[in-house]
């Protein structure tokens, strides 16, 4: 028994605070308490150093959701990413170059190589559970728009702000691929701005810089145009406010596969719709034709339920993944106009990088959106379950083509302007490459930037977006993405070329957006990039451009803020 010289008192006491210590260390660094709010959840690193967030919020541990972080659920190139009830998940990852499906639980996910990886939100940073609360933006007049926006950008209550006035001199003549040399610097030192304490701050004038622009494109309807899609009931919801940027009271039709329709309620499919036609969309919601058709079987059958919903005025039938975006429809409509619509006519692009189009083939890639004259679509409309049934490939868009080439003489037609953007991580150097895209892809998978906000400028002055200028010796301005300071000044960059900044740039890419040249390196490019936009009510476009300052140093982090004054 216990020696006479250790009361049991004493034995009994240390088991129970053994206990309690052993207790609290598995609750603090084991677990996280299912009362805590998630709002970032963070995976071990890559190999490459790179690491994944995974940034929906969610109030409880168990509700995590995981979405987005792979791949579109239309996106044929890289399956979605599917939670388990528990928070044990699988990635499967589509590897281009071979053509297999590489599956790794969630412990192994630091095995997905560098084209895949996701940064963390838009302002670079991981999102606070519990960011501080910002005064009401009404009391802070004249910083409005930063104030309203400083929540989502994840802005500390201090931070270095500018702002700069544009008139913009709009033209028929100018040449909007030049990039234009302002001997004037665009940036100053700006004020520090306290957004708790902001109501009686005093923004310093500036005079206003002219930029000559494009005018704005003409307004325009295009009931000639249809378009077809098939995603999950959630992610079709989240890309209601993209979809509206270019749909919205266009009298283009959309026609929705909502692939899980069989589990959603009537009154689900209502609200979904509802919240369509409230943005100005003109949509029609559908259950797949087939119960057991895949994802990507859809992305190819939803074309029988366009043919069902069109009109006679129908000219183009676009088939697209649930990330495709157009920053304005009239670009796509006047370049589709040069093609001839009464014949039968396979239009798309090709991905930029050579290694999928040796893999998967010469064809329209998906994402790109792939369009079928009038006579095509029908002529297809009749073999789609058949070319379905014999196909070779689950790929839908190696479905669509294979079908295009049994059943006409047609030939793809590689539109200019229409991207896969098969890039990984960081594509500043395409969006700062001065291209005027008719079509972007991949912007919430392998990429993130908030491009229904970049293209604000599309809607203000056209084919400005991403227009670039020379702002003294050292400052590049993308019009909607980016303003880029260069350590070594704007001579050192030659803009002629784009600068190969994501994941894989290589050789393979040549021979579609080549020439490339090396990324600039990060310690001696100081870049702002555009995180919020709007439209006022007097006309003007309001940009906010951000720059994280480096914390361990004390740096903050920078604001500009460009006001394009459309009204005087």
């Amino acid at each position: 028994m216990f020696s006479s010289k250790v009361p049991r008192i004493f034995v009994l006491a240390s088991v129970v605070l053994l206990f309690l210590v052993s207790f609290t260390t598995l609750r603090l660094y084991h677990r996280i308490p299912p009362t805590y709010s998630v709002s970032n959840l963070e995976v071990a690193p890559f190999k490459d150093g790179t690491t994944v967030h995974i940034i929906e919020e969610a109030s409880n541990v168990n509700d995590v959701v995981v979405s987005d972080l792979i791949g579109g659920a239309s996106d044929p190139d890289l399956p979605a990413l599917t939670p388990s009830p528990t928070t044990q998940v699988e990635e499967q990852v589509h590897k281009p170059e071979t053509g297999e499906i590489l599956t790794h639980p969630s412990s192994q996910l630091s095995a997905r190589p560098g084209p895949f990886s996701i940064s963390t939100d838009v302002g670079g940073r991981l999102k606070e559970s519990n960011p501080p609360l910002l005064p009401n933006p009404k009391g802070c007049p004249d910083l409005e728009f930063i104030v309203r926006a400083s929540t989502d950008l994840k802005l500390a209550g201090r931070v270095r702000y500018v702002r700069r006035y544009i008139q913009p001199v709009f033209s028929d003549t100018i040449d909007r691929d030049d990039v234009a040399n302002i001997t004037q610097p665009l940036l100053n030192d700006g004020i520090q701005v306290d957004l708790h304490n902001c109501d009686d701050t005093t923004i310093p004038h500036t005079a206003p810089i002219q930029l000559h622009v494009p005018k704005p494109h003409a307004e325009a309807t295009f009931p000639h145009l249809t378009f077809g899609v098939a995603t999950d009931y959630s992610r079709l919801n989240r890309s209601v406010v993209p979809f509206a940027h270019w749909l919205s009271h266009t009298e283009a039709k959309l026609v929705a596969v909502v692939t899980d329709a069989k589990g959603k309620s009537a009154k689900e499919m209502e609200q979904l719709q509802h919240l369509f036609e409230s943005n100005g969309i003109n949509v029609t919601l559908v259950k797949p034709i087939d119960e057991k058709f895949t994802t990507s079987q859809n992305h190819f059958a939803v074309l029988v339920n366009m043919l069902d919903h069109s009109s006679a005025q129908t000219q183009w039938y676009g088939l697209l993944d649930d990330d495709t975006f157009f920053p304005s429809l009239k670009p796509l409509s006047d370049s589709l106009s040069m093609l001839n619509h009464e014949v039968d006519a396979y239009v798309g692009a090709l991905s930029e990088d050579f290694a999928a189009v040796q893999n998967f083939g010469f064809m329209a890639f998906g994402g790109a959106g792939a369009f079928l004259s009038a006579p095509l679509a029908r002529k297809l409309g009749e073999q789609v379950l058949k070319c379905i049934d014999e196909a070779t490939s689950k790929e839908g868009d190696i479905i669509i083509r294979d079908c295009v080439y049994t059943n006409s003489k047609a030939k793809l037609t590689i539109l200019q302007g229409l991207y896969q953007q098969d890039m990984g991580n960081d594509v500043s150097g395409f969006f700062e490459a001065g291209l005027k895209p008719l079509s972007l892809h991949h912007w919430k998978s392998w990429y993130r930037e908030p491009v229904e906000k970049m293209a604000k400028a599309a809607v203000f002055c056209g084919d400005c977006f991403l227009q670039r200028w020379r702002f003294g010796t050292d400052t590049v301005f993308s019009n909607g993405f980016s303003i880029a300071i260069y350590e070594d000044g704007v001579e050192s960059v030659d803009l002629q070329s784009m600068e190969g900044t994501w994941a894989g740039a290589s050789r393979g890419y040549d021979f579609s957006i080549g020439p490339l040249r090396k990324p600039y390196p990060t310690d001696k490019k100081k870049s702002y990039k555009l995180r919020d936009a709007e439209l006022t009510e007097n006309g003007d476009l309001r940009q906010l451009y951000l720059r994280v300052g480096n914390a361990s140093i004390g740096e903050l982090d920078s604001v500009v803020e460009l006001v394009w004054q459309k009204h005087k």
